[in-house]
C-alpha cells in the first residue's frame, strides 16, 4: 500500500534514468576518471550489490563493532539492499566496473517534512581526495531539490565521519536548493552533546541558507 506524501510517492517512482537527469556521467580528478551512476535497488548486479556491500564492511566494521548497534550484517543487508533504496554509484573501468564510492539513499517523511535521508556516503580508501564524497553529497542534494524533497537527512557516528560531515555542512553556498538535516550524533556523551549543539547552533544560525541546520543528538 502506498505510503507518504504525495511528493514521496511520486520520488518513488521516478526511474533510475529519471533521478540520474542532474547528475554528470563522469567526474574527473587526480588525473582519474570515474563514471558515475544511478541505480534502484531491483537495478543492481550481484557484482555491483558484492562490492557495495564490501565497501561498508571495509570502512565500517570497527565503527559498527564498537557502538550501541553492534555488527547485524544480516539486518544491514536487509536495510541498505530494501527496494525504496536508491544508489548514486561512482565506478572505475574495469571489467566489471569495480564500485569505489555510493551514497544509498531513501524519499521519506520525517519530522513532518518530505527529507531524502542519506542511509550511506562510502568512499574506498584508494579513491579518497578525488572529490568524490563531496561530489555525491552535492548530487543528493540535486535529486532531493529536483523531486520536492525539504532536507536531507542523516545520522552519523561522531569521529572521522563527522568531521567529514561537518566540513561539508558548512561550506554550503547560500544557493544550495536543499538544507541539511541530521537527526543524530551515535555515541557521544550528554555534556559533549549539550557543548556541541550550542556550538553548532551558533554556526548554523550564521549561515544564510534557505533552510536552517538542525542538530538532534540521541
Amino acid at each position: 500500500m502506498p505510503t507518504g506524501t504525495a511528493v514521496i510517492r511520486k520520488a518513488n517512482k521516478a526511474t533510475a534514468a529519471e533521478l540520474a537527469a542532474s547528475i554528470p556521467a563522469l567526474h574527473q580528478a587526480d588525473g582519474r576518471q570515474f563514471n558515475i551512476s544511478v541505480r534502484t535497488a531491483t537495478d543492481l548486479s550481484e557484482h555491483e550489490r558484492a562490492h557495495i556491500w564490501g565497501l561498508f564492511e571495509e570502512n565500517m566494521y570497527t565503527l559498527y563493532v564498537n557502538s550501541s548497534f553492534g555488527w547485524a550484517p544480516r539486518s544491514k543487508k536487509r536495510e541498505m539492499f530494501d527496494a525504496r533504496s536508491r544508489f548514486i554509484i561512482a565506478s572505475q573501468e574495469d571489467n566489471p566496473p569495480n564500485v569505489v564510492a555510493y551514497t544509498i539513499f531513501r524519499f521519506d517523511r520525517e519530522e513532518r517534512q518530505d527529507v531524502v535521508y542519506c542511509y550511506e556516503l562510502q568512499v574506498s580508501k584508494n579513491a579518497r581526495h578525488c572529490g568524490l564524497g563531496k561530489l555525491l553529497t552535492q548530487k543528493l542534494s540535486d535529486i532531493g531539490a529536483t523531486c520536492g524533497m525539504e532536507k536531507v537527512m542523516l545520522t552519523v557516528f561522531k569521529g572521522y565521519a563527522w568531521a567529514e560531515w561537518r566540513l561539508y555542512l558548512f561550506s554550503l553556498p547560500p544557493s544550495q536548493p536543499v538544507g541539511i538535516l541530521v537527526l543524530s550524533l551515535c555515541g557521544v556523551g550528554n555534556l559533549f552533546k549539550s557543548i556541541f549543539t550550542h556550538v553548532l547552533d551558533f554556526l548554523a544560525a550564521s549561515l544564510s541558507m534557505k533552510h536552517r541546520q538542525i542538530i538532534r543528538p540521541i
